[in-house]
């Protein structure tokens, strides 16, 4: 059902605790697969993360190349994009799947009441829920943060807290 996207670099101290989130849901079929777009990590995030049955999409070019590519290809139907410091709260799974049941095409950013991602400079892939479909509709990134931005808006994207 759902691909979940992480962008990493040298996250070994917090990719464990992100990674043991999501295996609950992976076993019962909400998660598809999770897959880690590395930006050169030489700090043991990419054993972790391979340890835990997460696939691994490298990009020496930068982190923005390799978040394309994983996003590029999702075995799942919805992109879930976190940080690698995510602990998913109690509660997720059913905003996640109230959210893929209703059945329309559009991104959610997923967060904490009173957090604004349109006061930050940019907007990071936090929580970010969309169709695959849609993002393939509307030509994905190619780069990083600006690239990021322009799909956020070109999706319509509106906030959904837990």
């Amino acid at each position: 059902m759902i691909t979940v996207v992480i962008p990493t670099r040298d996250s070994a101290r917090l990719i464990g605790p992100c990674l043991t989130s999501l295996v609950a849901a992976a076993v019962d079929g909400l998660v598809r697969e999770v897959v880690l777009a590395d930006g050169g990590s030489t700090d043991g995030t990419l054993e972790i993360a391979e340890d835990c049955g997460a696939r691994v999409v490298s990009a020496a070019d930068g982190l923005g190349l390799g978040l394309a590519e994983a996003c590029d290809r999702p075995r799942g139907e919805w992109l879930m994009l976190l940080e690698p410091n995510a602990l998913l709260p109690e509660g997720w799974r059913q905003v996640v799947e109230k959210q893929v049941n209703a059945g329309w095409d559009r991104a959610v950013s997923l967060g904490r009441p009173g957090v604004s991602w349109f006061r930050r400079p940019f907007t990071p892939p936090q929580g970010l829920l969309l169709s695959a479909r849609l993002y393939q509709a509307r030509g994905g990134f190619r780069s990083g943060d600006r690239d990021f931005a322009r799909l956020i808006k070109a999706v319509g994207a509106r906030r959904l807290n837990w």
